[in-house]
């Protein structure tokens, strides 16, 4: 068994960067750059069972999420793998702009796999929550615009040393071997967001790391411990205290309205009761999610022989929760159903999540009529939104306004002469 350790490169953010830059003239702050923290080699373990891989994983004909990954040092059959992961996020996830990825191969410790995480950033216009670290990938796509083109959203860097790689993404890994297509599915996700700020230092809990960076992430607004208290409630657990310490070393879970559609509760994150940096908190829980399941993508440790194509539902709907729009097997896994069609796209124009006001981009390819309601995740319509004839090529814009409305994931419901989409949202107090 091999740790994941793309957690300690964002962690890295915090305590080997710690840089917070100020973009002149927008009072948007940035995270970064990050850097690589070794993790140990876990203990050796016997191979999961194998399934067969498809050809093109979990690859779709019409990606609804566009990366561009600047490739430096991977040989060609580690640069497929790679590309395999890429294409699998680029079909679950829709972004507007493109997402950018620096992917490194080259040599590390060797008790590092590889790591991957974000840069950060708050309080950028149309931040639907304040004082809020968000990944750049999800700020850009919240925004409608690259928040700063000089730079990636992701770093990525694997171990072009380690010698027991399964490169070919078409085929089960042998005995023995780890998926490096498996590995950066995971480490991608990361970057994209499952990832956050708590950390443990000398028996006290801080949200963020000692000395460097502060502050909440978009993944910790979701966190409590397990009677349903938030993490970040400062009357229970107060920042740099032995009660967030023992919290954080106990039972945490995730906690939001599209995880509660898909499992009916709290998703289990791992939280051993020694911290356990790059690998507490911001993972789910290897015993509940074991080896060999789709949610097992997001755990901590992977087993010799293990290959994962996809993430699992649960996974999705963490992803919606944080505020990204779901396409194709995420979306059908959380109950939406896709945002691209033949004849029409749906696309968030405004926050997701969101606490005032939102809006919804529907984009014509036919002249048709386009009908568009907010329904609750049952299927129970909450209002109408739209209903009017749309010329070929146009642009209709609806604005969906939350006051009124409880905290949760709500459906933009769209119906045209040529298919139907569906956009989950989520509102906020």
């Amino acid at each position: 068994m091999h740790r994941f350790s793309g957690i300690s490169l964002l962690l890295a953010v915090l305590a080997c960067a710690g840089a917070v830059q100020a973009q002149p003239g927008g009072g948007i702050e940035w995270a970064g750059p990050p850097q690589v923290c070794r993790l140990p080699v876990g203990p050796a373990s016997v191979d999961v069972a194998r399934g067969t891989m498809r050809a093109a994983r979990a690859a779709c004909a019409t990606p609804t999420a566009q990366f561009a990954v600047t490739y430096t040092g991977f040989p060609a059959e580690a640069q497929a793998a790679f590309q395999a992961a890429v294409d699998t996020w680029a079909c679950q996830l829709v972004a507007r702009g493109t997402i950018r990825v620096d992917a490194r191969w080259e040599p590390l410790d060797a008790t590092t796999l590889g790591s991957a995480g974000p840069y950060l950033v708050r309080n950028f216009p149309s931040a639907p929550l304040g004082d809020t670290w968000y990944p750049a990938a999800l700020a850009n796509e919240i925004a409608g615009r690259d928040l700063d083109p000089s730079q990636p959203d992701i770093e990525a860097r694997f171990n072009s040393q380690f010698d027991a790689w399964h490169l070919d993404p078409t085929q089960a890994p042998p005995a023995g071997r780890y998926d490096l297509a498996t590995v950066v599915l995971h480490e991608l996700g990361h970057g994209l967001g499952l990832i956050g700020a708590p950390t443990v230092d000398n028996g006290r809990g801080f949200i963020g790391d000692v000395g460097g960076t502060r502050g909440a992430y978009i993944y910790d607004r979701f966190t409590e411990d397990r009677l349903g208290t938030a993490i970040l409630d400062a009357s229970v657990y107060p920042d740099g205290s032995v009660e967030l310490a023992a919290v954080l070393q106990q039972t945490v879970r995730f906690d939001g309205p599209a995880v509660q559609q898909v499992s009916g509760g709290p998703l289990a994150l791992y939280a051993p009761p020694r911290w356990d940096d790059g690998a507490s908190y911001s993972h789910l829980n290897e015993t509940t999610y074991p080896p060999g399941t789709p949610d097992g993508l997001m755990t901590p440790f992977l087993t010799r022989g293990e290959a994962i194509e996809a993430p699992g539902a649960r996974t999705c709907g963490l992803f919606s929760d944080l505020g990204w729009v779901l396409a194709n097997e995420c979306a059908a896994l959380v109950g939406v159903r896709p945002t691209v069609t033949d004849a029409l796209t749906v696309r968030l124009a405004g926050g997701n999540p969101f606490e005032q006001r939102t809006s919804v981009r529907i984009e014509v390819r036919v002249r048709q009529r386009v009908r568009a309601t907010l329904i609750d995740p049952m299927g129970r319509t909450i209002r109408a939104l739209a209903d009017r004839e749309v010329s070929a090529g146009d642009v209709l814009t609806v604005d969906v306004d939350g006051r009124g409305l409880a905290s949760g994931v709500y459906l933009v419901h769209v119906v045209g002469e040529g298919g139907e989409a569906t956009l989950p949202l989520v509102r906020v107090r």
